[in-house]
């Protein structure tokens, strides 16, 4: 596993302008893997077992000019295209979409906005203010089987 994470992430280095970016950028990653908490890049930290007094050096490859996330992203575009097969239904590409709100007391934090509350249930309130996070994924796969699908999904 170890050995096919490295030579996905080493298809990354024409990105950087620097070594040290990339080579922060690879702590990064492995840092999103193997953290148990969600403490921001401390938990890298501790998890990674980095040095304390590298911490600022850490926080200093998010701000680098020696990168770009759309130059990344792209890159990461272009991995999953060359390496896996993507699922088409009609020759329209899968998508997987989901998302998740979370109330906040607080109505004055960064990023908390009123959200719509769609349930059933009349005792809950129509409105809550948090966070919405979301995201969307491209499925790809090798597919044995006919994938089968109803009418509704065609539609869309």
């Amino acid at each position: 596993m170890i050995n096919e994470i490295s030579r996905i992430l080493v298809q990354f280095r024409s990105c950087f302008s620097r070594r040290a970016a990339f080579n922060w950028f690879v702590v990064v990653v492995f840092g999103f893997m193997v953290r148990l908490d969600h403490h921001g890049a401390s938990s890298f930290v501790r998890w990674l077992c980095i040095k304390p007094r590298l911490y600022t050096a850490l926080l200093s490859f998010f701000r680098a000019s020696s990168w770009q996330l759309k130059t990344i992203m792209h890159r990461w575009w272009q991995i999953v295209v060359s390496g896996c097969p993507l699922i088409k239904i009609d020759g329209r590409l899968l998508l997987a979409g989901d998302g998740i709100k979370i109330s906040k007391e607080a109505e004055k934090m960064p990023g908390v906005k009123k959200l719509h509350q769609e349930s059933d249930n009349s005792g809950k309130a129509p409105y809550i203010y948090g966070h919405h996070h979301g995201v969307i994924g491209i499925l790809a796969g090798w597919v044995k089987k006919t994938i089968l699908y109803s009418p509704l999904c065609r539609a869309a």
